[in-house]
């Protein structure tokens, strides 16, 4: 049931690792600011990264679901969180943030060959997915991109400005007694 005194907009918080219970969290709260008609969520967002599927879940529904995300990056915002990240209509992060993405990794202890064989297989997917998101939401020149493809690409805010990865320079500040939660389960 809908709440009659809940705020067209909200400012919201979304820390530590992209794994499952964060794309509970997500769902969860944010299905709950949209049955209270909540129209627009401030999102900062802080993470280091984790399981490219939960990222990539996290991505596709802020990018469909009927609300106007704004996500901020106000420290940092690492691998697969970037790709969650560019799910939000609109992008922002503060002077001082940084990015960092980089190729798909999956630990293979004591592997058979036939086992790593398949790891190559899934993690040439998982590259596949991300790299399609990043191209379609940025302009990272193609020597940024040769890095990529051999380590970590470490980006500041300026640069990510100049990439398309956010609309604009701008801090995470909701004003004093503004509606704000962490999403949390």
């Amino acid at each position: 049931m809908a709440d009659p005194q809940a705020p067209e907009e909200l400012w919201a918080t979304l820390a530590g690792q992209v794994n499952e219970a964060m794309v509970q969290r997500v769902f969860q709260n944010f299905t709950l600011a949209m049955n209270n008609r909540v129209k627009r969520i401030h999102l900062l967002i802080q993470s280091a990264g984790g399981i490219i599927g939960d990222g990539i879940a996290i991505y596709n529904f802020l990018k469909n679901i009927p609300l106007e995300v704004i996500a901020y990056n106000g420290g940092f915002v690492q691998s697969v969180a970037v790709i969650a990240f560019l799910g939000a209509k609109k992008r922002r992060a503060s002077k001082t943030a940084t990015f960092m993405i980089h190729r798909a990794k999956l630990p293979t202890p004591h592997a058979t060959s036939r086992e790593l064989q398949a790891v190559a297989e899934t993690v040439a997917i998982d590259d596949a997915r991300m790299e399609g998101i990043l191209r379609a939401h940025t302009r990272i020149p193609a020597d940024r991109w040769e890095i990529h493809n051999y380590t970590d690409l470490h980006f500041t805010a300026e640069q990510a400005l100049e990439y398309g990865v956010i609309d604009e320079i701008a801090d995470f500040a909701p004003q004093l007694g503004a509606p704000i939660f962490n999403v949390i389960g």
